[in-house]
């Protein structure tokens, strides 16, 4: 027992309790990654809602004719100066102030100056005296006029309004306009270095703050940053439940006492089976507890996307008439695609997702599919046409906890299966070196099964809870998504029971096999060369056997067709008819597979003991009593093993469908495993066709264990 104990800690205790931190790890550090990513959006809409008002007060100045003089009021002038071509003052306000010079100054003046001098208009933020405003060169009656306006501190007061964000205007790294003075006098030099090199959105502090680089009039150079702050009426994000975090300690808790309560009892000999029990039964509460948290990440996820929109909505209830807007301006302010309803019609600034505005379906906001493509979406419904807007969902690009929980589980079972095997041997020195010898030897052909089998194994569960094309570079989690549309896909159900009624092969075969062994089951002058004649077709290619029986089948010049004539029946379209091609399929399985059957039973029937024949036949036995007494009994474990295998195979019957009729006529032998391939390889629904693997892994796996729970007690070797 003391080898016991050290060895429980390291294969159960110590990956249990692993599992368990690294797992809430993981789901805690993917719910502090939400909230971040929302104040972040609120930076990114806040930005372009200062670029809107920068383009605004310049379409003003444009619009101003006559002399600047009269506009002092209306535009709200602080002072502006006009020059001639050769720079000198024709205009200046007010009289006794310094000029708004054309010298060059900082690089930001230079460049407007630049622009004016090409006869292009531009505004941009800047600082004079440490007050805020907006500089704009203009050119004008050849010349050049430079006109500052005061920054309207209400910008900021509507923003806030609307969004629940404060916002504050930093140029360079001071502070020039906020609509709290909570904000920092000064940015940290290397945080606005940041903003300036990754050019997006950056979470600021702890205290839900984010800022995005201010750019000048064309878009190249940062000249400061726009910083908002969270307040009480923000959107915000409740913690991520207790009880999912709590389950996978519970779970964790419950594996290291199930296992460690069945291998640390005192008698050995009670080890096998109750391990064996104990460690299917401990390892699936991690899983569901695993899933539970994932599916809660998730819901945040979803709740995070809808307060992104929800706050490009009320970015956009900012701007008089956003539906008169261009598409792709109102997309800028959103930060999504959008598509309006205008008389002409729908203009989207992506055209394939005009569709979109067909399937909404009433509700303000919720998800809907476009090309392909699961999107989020928000209604806006202010003055003018709605507008629609459209963003891929948080929820399906993110990589949720569930799958990284799976690798830890994995190992997690690697671990105790290891110690299972040990566990028997662990009190005798001699079994436990042969355990150990034989895990060695196995290791190879373990690492095998392990990369071509239980590896694809868990990428088909990965792949199934994603939209996963070939061709496309986004592979969004889904999760249930696809499970639920299964539930309601007419060709998957009328696929499972073309499958179903294709297994009905198996008793056929079943009956044949056994008829055709006992009467090869005998000392005959080319038995050999019967039981190889019908062992040959299940070695022979299938693909071959498939080519040859569709020309016997051909209703024009096929075998059974002319066959069937010599005696004026047919011609039937076996393989052309919906009525007739799943019966084909069958008869050629029964062809194929009698010879394989036939061999397991002959094994079987030969391992019978002749003694117990000789004793039915003294007694007065006849042939019918001694098989139905003597071989039927004493087949049982030959006729349980045929009837599994069988039952395994015919699900997964792919090769004859796939020659032969290619799932027609009509989806009439449309299989399971031929829908699959379809879906993957046809379709590049990838996602899609490895949740139907895993519906078929969990029917066969079903159907499998009920043959063992009801057929195999029964079962007893000779």
């Amino acid at each position: 027992m003391n080898r016991l104990r050290p060895a429980f800690v390291l294969l159960v205790a110590a990956p249990a309790l692993a599992f368990a931190v690294l797992s809430t790890g993981i789901v805690i550090q993917s719910r502090a990654a939400l909230e971040p990513e929302l104040d972040q959006s609120a930076a990114r809409r806040a930005l372009e809602y200062v670029r809107w008002e920068r383009s605004q007060r310049l379409a003003e100045l444009r619009a101003a004719t006559g002399s600047l003089g009269s506009q002092i009021a209306p535009l709200d002038i602080a002072r502006y100066a006009v020059y001639d071509r050769a720079g000198r003052t024709i205009e200046r306000f007010p009289g006794d102030a310094p000029l708004l010079s054309l010298e060059p100054g900082t690089p930001q003046t230079e460049a407007m100056l630049a622009a004016a001098r090409r006869s292009q208009a531009v505004v941009d933020f800047v600082t004079f005296d440490g007050a805020p405003a907006w500089l704009a060169y203009l050119p004008r009656d050849g010349g050049i006029a430079v006109v500052q306006r005061r920054v309207d501190p209400s910008t900021l007061t509507r923003f806030e309004t609307a969004t629940g964000y404060t916002l504050a205007l930093y140029h360079g790294r001071r502070r020039a306009l906020a609509g709290d003075e909570d904000f920092g006098a000064r940015l940290p030099g290397t945080f606005v270095d940041s903003l300036a090199s990754l050019d997006r959105a950056l979470s600021l502090d702890a205290d839900r703050r984010a800022a995005a680089p201010l750019k000048d009039f064309d878009d190249w150079d940062a000249i400061g940053a726009v910083v908002v702050a969270a307040t009480a009426s923000a959107p915000a994000l409740p913690p991520l439940p207790l009880l999912p975090v709590s389950a996978i300690w519970l779970a964790a808790a419950f594996t290291v006492v199930a296992l460690g309560w069945v291998t640390l009892r005192r008698h050995p000999g009670i080890l096998a089976t109750p391990l064996r029990r104990a460690f299917v039964i401990a390892l699936i509460p991690p899983a569901l507890a695993a899933a539970w948290a994932a599916g809660a990440d998730a819901r945040l996820s979803a709740r995070t996307t809808d307060a992104a929109l929800d706050l490009g909505a009320r970015v956009l209830s900012l701007v008089p008439r956003p539906g008169q807007l261009p598409v792709e301006r109102s997309a800028e302010l959103a930060g999504a695609d959008v598509a309006v309803v205008r008389a002409q019609g729908v203009v989207a600034s992506d055209p394939e997702l005009g569709a979109a505005t067909d399937r909404v379906r009433g509700d303000p906001m919720g998800r809907v599919r476009v090309s392909g493509q699961r999107l989020a979406y928000r209604v806006v419904s202010e003055e003018g046409p709605p507008l629609l807007l459209l963003t891929p969902p948080l929820e399906d690009a993110r990589k949720t906890a569930l799958f990284w929980l799976a690798g830890l589980y994995g190992a997690l079972a690697a671990a105790i299966l290891v110690y299972a095997s040990h566990a028997r041997a662990a009190g005798n020195a001699i079994e436990l070196r042969e355990a150990r010898t034989a895990w060695t030897f196995l290791s190879p052909s373990l690492v095998l099964l392990l990369v071509f089998s239980a590896a694809p194994l868990l990428f088909a569960f990965y792949l199934s809870f994603h939209r996963w094309n070939l061709v496309e570079p986004a592979k969004p989690f889904v999760g249930f998504e696809h499970y639920l549309t299964l539930a309601g896909d007419g060709l998957f159900w009328n696929a499972a029971k073309n499958t179903a009624v294709y297994s009905l092969y198996v008793p056929a075969t079943m009956v044949c096999a056994l008829a055709v062994a006992i009467l090869l089951n005998r000392r005959i002058r080319g038995v050999a060369l019967l039981r190889a004649i019908f062992f040959l077709p299940y070695i022979t290619s299938f693909v071959a056997i498939s080519i040859v029986w569709q020309w016997m089948y051909d209703p024009d010049f096929g075998l059974f067709n002319w066959l069937l004539g010599l005696v004026g029946l047919g011609p039937f379209p076996w393989l052309n008819s919906p009525a007739t091609a799943l019966l084909a399929l069958i008869v050629l399985a029964v062809w194929i597979h009698i010879g394989f059957q036939m061999i397991i039973f002959l094994a079987g029937l030969q391992a019978i003991p002749n003694e117990l024949y000789e004793a039915a036949m003294i007694d007065g036995a006849g042939p019918w009593r001694r098989f139905w007494r003597i071989t039927l009994p004493l087949l049982r474990p030959t006729t349980f093993f045929v009837l599994v295998t069988s039952i395994i195979g015919s699900f997964q019957v792919f090769t004859f469908v796939y020659v032969m009729t290619e799932g027609g006529p009509l989806h009439a032998t449309d299989v399971i495993v031929y829908h699959i391939y379809q879906n993957a390889w046809q379709f590049l629904r990838m996602g899609y066709a490895s949740a139907m693997s895993w519906i078929l892994f969990a029917v066969i796996f079903a159907i499998t264990l009920a043959q063992f729970r009801f057929l195999g007690r029964r079962v007893a070797p000779s």
